[in-house]
């Protein structure tokens, strides 16, 4: 008999995972994976979830949240070990893991119908992730500043491929210089005031971890190809987290329609929060 696309998908990730990550990193089976932090559930109408980024939480949408109230229902969820969310002793924060989470708390608000499904940042490849293997729970994806890096060996310029090398290697500096980083991180604080600079100490295996398997790690192109519903990519144009070349390959697949907020950066600012706005229909 065959598989429905989504569990064949499933079971593709799942061999991933045992051949690069190792058995101790799967997800927990869907019965007892962690219920996140519900943040927020405010209006009605047709149900949006929006999803945070790395080392943040749902207040990542406060000029979000009052756009949509008026029109949707909009709940908005704390990410695994983020937020109010707490984590299990034992968790990884592989993308398997977050996606797990997120998908048992869904199923604990006994939606009706498809909901559009938002993600910013990390956010953005969790919501890749959850949206090619449930299917047929979404009926658009919004990905806001999504930070995709190709794998080196499909990258062909030697520029490009440099970029991405460069990028990877920065993030894996982040992530194993614990107290470099969060000093550094605290002293840019001070000139552009932002919680998603400081990496407070209760965040910070969720943030190198995610850091690690999430983002150096991932596969959302592969991820994104996978989606059949509309995919809207918002992203600013002075956002230094989001290549071009990656906006550049997500606009080349199927259904993905992507949209440039002049001088906005990696942060969801009113600017990038009306164009997120629109595009959600």
């Amino acid at each position: 008999m065959r598989l429905p696309q989504s569990r064949l998908w499933a079971r593709r990730c799942v061999r991933e995972k045992v051949l690069f990550m190792g058995e101790a990193r799967f997800a927990w089976p869907a019965r007892s994976a962690p219920l996140l932090n519900v943040s927020s559930d405010e209006g009605e109408g047709p149900v949006v979830i929006l999803i945070h980024g790395i080392n943040s939480s749902s207040q990542s949408w406060v000029h979000v949240v009052p756009l949509l109230v008026p029109l949707y229902r909009v709940i908005t969820i704390d990410l695994l070990g983020f937020g109010k969310s707490v984590a299990p002793a034992d968790a990884q924060f592989t993308l398997e893991e977050h996606v797990a989470a997120l998908r048992a708390t869904i199923r604990s608000l006994h939606l009706r119908g498809r909901f559009t499904l938002v993600g910013h940042s990390l956010g953005a490849l969790i919501t890749s992730r959850y949206a090619a293997i449930y299917r047929r729970d979404v009926c658009q994806v919004v990905l806001v500043a999504p930070p995709v890096y190709a794998a080196s060996a499909y990258v062909t310029e030697f520029a490009d491929r440099t970029v991405i090398k460069s990028y990877l290697r920065f993030y894996k500096y982040l992530r194993t210089n614990r107290e470099t980083t969060q000093r550094n991180m605290a002293f840019l604080a001070r000139f552009f005031p932002s919680p998603a600079l400081v990496i407070e100490e209760r965040y910070w295996a969720a943030f190198a971890l995610s850091m690690e398997h999430c983002i150096e790690g991932q596969t959302t192109l592969a991820d994104v190809a996978q989606i059949s519903v509309p995919v809207e990519v918002v992203y600013g144009s002075r956002d230094q987290i989001v290549l071009s070349d990656s906006i550049e390959r997500l606009a080349r697949l199927q259904n993905v329609t992507v949209h440039e907020v002049a001088k906005a950066d990696h942060i969801v600012r009113p600017a990038v929060a009306r164009e997120v706005a629109r595009v959600i229909r």
